[in-house]
Parts: C-alpha cells; sequence; structure tokens
C-alpha cells in the first residue's frame, strides 16, 4: 500500500486492542482533518473535528453526544456548547508538568509496505502541590510507526486538558509540557503501553496493534452529528 505524502486518500484502518485478557476491534476512518474512531463495532463513536478543535463523543444506543473543546487549560473562561446559555468560570488550580521523552532504537521492519521505525516514549505526569487534580504518574509507549499522518495533523494539546477534567466549580490546572528527546513520533502500527502508579509500580497495560490498513473513499457525513442525536453535558445523566 503506497499513500502519497502529498495528495492523501481516504484512510480505513482496523486496530486491536488487548488489555486484561480482553480483546476487542476498532474502526478508525480518516478524512482531511477530520478522524472517526468506532469503539467496540461501534457501542461508542469518537470523532475529532481538527477544523472546527473541538472532539466528540457519540453514544448511539441513546441517540446522545458530547463536545469537548480543545483547550490546554490557559483560559479564564470555560468554553460552553451551542445549546448553553450561561457562562461558566473557571477557577485557576494549579500546574499540571507533563514531560514527553522520546528515543529512537534503531531498529526498522517493513510493515503494510511501509518502512517502521521502532520508538519508545515516556510520558511522566506530575502535579504542584496546589493542582486541582493531584496526580503523579508515568506511562511507557513501545511502538512501530511510520512517517504518515494520512493528511491528518492535529494539535493535541487539549488532550492533556481532557486528562484533566475540571472539579466541582470549575477548577482548572494550567497545563506545563516539556519535551526531551529528538526522535520523531508517527503512526503506531503496533505500541504497548504500560502505566505505572504515583509509586513507581506498574499498574497495568494495553497493546494496539493495526490488522488492517486500506484506502476508501468516506462519505463526509461519517465525521458529522447526525441530525436526530441529542447534545448532554456527560453521559451519567442519561437514564433509561
Amino acid at each position: 500500500l503506497a499513500i502519497s505524502s502529498t495528495i492523501f486518500a481516504d484512510v480505513k484502518i482496523k486496530i486491536r486492542q488487548k488489555m486484561s485478557g480482553q480483546e476487542t476491534e476498532n474502526t478508525t476512518y480518516i478524512k482531511g482533518k477530520r478522524q472517526r474512531t468506532d469503539v467496540m463495532n461501534g457501542q461508542m463513536i469518537t470523532i475529532t473535528q481538527c477544523d472546527l478543535r473541538r472532539d466528540l463523543q457519540l453514544l448511539p444506543t441513546a441517540k446522545s453526544y458530547t463536545v469537548s473543546p480543545f483547550d490546554d487549560g490557559n483560559s479564564t473562561n470555560q468554553t460552553v456548547s451551542a445549546t448553553q446559555t450561561k457562562s461558566v468560570v473557571s477557577t485557576k488550580g494549579g500546574t499540571l508538568y507533563i514531560t514527553t521523552t522520546n528515543k529512537d532504537t534503531g531498529e526498522r521492519k517493513q510493515m503494510f509496505g511501509y518502512t517502521a521505525r521502532h520508538i519508545i516514549q515516556t510520558i511522566e505526569m506530575e502535579s504542584s502541590p496546589d493542582s486541582c487534580n493531584p496526580t503523579k504518574s508515568k506511562m511507557i509507549i513501545d511502538a512501530w510507526v511510520i512517517d504518515e499522518t494520512f493528511g491528518f495533523q492535529c494539535d493535541r494539546t487539549q488532550d492533556y486538558q481532557n486528562y484533566q477534567r475540571p472539579q466541582a466549580g470549575g477548577c482548572r490546572d494550567k497545563v506545563l509540557p516539556k519535551t526531551i528527546g529528538t526522535a520523531k513520533s508517527g503512526y503506531p502500527l503496533y505500541q504497548k503501553m504500560t502505566f505505572f502508579d504515583e509509586n513507581g509500580k506498574e499498574s497495568h497495560s494495553m497493546i494496539q496493534e493495526v490488522t488492517e490498513l486500506s484506502k476508501a473513499t468516506l462519505d463526509a457525513s461519517l465525521f458529522e452529528i447526525p441530525g436526530d442525536y441529542r447534545e448532554v453535558k456527560d453521559f451519567s445523566s442519561i437514564t433509561n
């Protein structure tokens, strides 16, 4: 499979995930500045609309969705959705320090027609004492990646803020990311993520690997909110 580095086709990728003895398969679709992932055969759907700087989560069984605007935690006011009329003021908390260390092992191999690079990425998170969400953790990602984005390049700084959900009263921490090492990341065809608790003890691990990668023309509606869905603050508010 060959995809031009300047002219991108729509892409469909199937990914197998293994964790705690359980195995699931997700399907990711990429079209321009948008990405959609169907989790567990579509029981949950996540859509990143990079052009609108927001993430969506869709729950098909309840025909409901949530909206998470991209935010690095430096804003003093919380962005609200179009269906909300009341402004919510955020209280400034402490600081969340995130250090990412990238290392290229130098190993290479062929995967799906691409030359994959073996990289190891360590992500350490530690908050200041006055943080809204006190945390100290580490994750190591052992991955085989390719120099391909399939046309989807998106600033993911907001991932750090989404990890730190606002507490009661709208408290938010400032996020200060730092990167060490010049090894390039890329699209992971295989990755093992190992998580460690605040004491440095391994808590659990997860493996994700691509089982299918193909070009396909995708309908733009796949990356939009269906017209019969309703917005909710979170899915816990849904009662069946």
